[in-house]
């Protein structure tokens, strides 16, 4: 079984770093069209076009989907990818930071969504929608509130689409990666060797990637409002987790 996603436009937010932007160079090898958006741009890669937009300014979120709507007008994948970390707990947290949270991971989301169903529908596209959440929209950090809250709503905002988007043919699945380290191109050995997980290390965004390789591509025919963990078994461990994680450090 080889994965391949040549002829498919796929649309990734947060794809400037991280899991984002590992997928993003995946997918561009695998022969997809890649449009990745993200404030920052720092690399430059001949297969993938990069779009700066501050996916939590409603103005410019409303301008890229009217350019795309004319520049590009098909969408096999949309990966609902980009977040942040907050650390803060109901006691501290601020109504900008609240604001900044439901903006970035739950009205981004859903303008992008029913941009790409829209376009799905009139296209006669059976395509995917995939929401990378956290496994902290069920069993969350201290001083994590606004990230929990709005993974959870991710995950819920999942199955409605699911539900409503379904006799179109059109897949919607929830991605919950648990603790993959994004800080670098290699994990700290002291911090693999003590990450909470059950196969004893943490994960790695090649990893995330292939999983959405795999759920973007023609194999993936029959999954659709479903929660799919990968987090190396962190959910059910009863090891504690390192102080770098408690901490928000990585």
């Amino acid at each position: 079984m080889e994965i391949s996603l040549k002829g498919k436009t796929c649309l990734i937010t947060g794809g400037t770093h991280g899991i984002g932007l590992v997928t993003a160079k995946l997918f561009a090898e695998l022969g997809a069209q890649v449009i990745a958006l993200g404030r920052n741009i720092r690399e430059k890669n001949d297969k993938i076009q990069f779009v700066k937009v501050d996916l939590t300014s409603r103005s410019e979120l409303l301008s890229f989907i009217d350019w795309y709507k004319k520049e590009i007008g098909k969408i096999d994948c949309l990966i609902n990818n980009a977040s942040v970390n907050s650390r803060y707990s109901i006691l501290n947290v601020t109504l900008e930071e609240w604001d900044r949270m439901i903006a970035l991971e739950l009205t981004a989301p859903m303008l992008l969504s029913k941009m790409a169903a829209e376009l799905m529908i009139k296209n006669g596209t059976k395509g995917k929608i995939i929401n990378v959440a956290a496994i902290q929209a069920h069993y969350p950090l201290p001083e994590s509130f606004p990230y929990a809250t709005v993974k959870g709503g991710l995950i819920s905002m999942t199955k409605s689409l699911a539900v409503d988007l379904g006799k179109y043919g059109i897949q919607v699945i929830a991605v919950v990666p648990g603790p993959i380290y994004t800080k670098g191109e290699t994990v700290p050995e002291s911090l693999d060797k003590r990450a909470a997980t059950l196969l004893g290390r943490m994960g790695r965004p090649i990893e995330a990637a292939y999983l959405l390789a795999f759920l973007v591509s023609d194999y993936n025919t029959f999954i659709t409002g479903s929660e799919i963990f990968i987090d190396g078994g962190r959910i059910i461990s009863r090891k504690p987790d390192p102080e770098e994680i408690t901490s928000g450090e990585v």
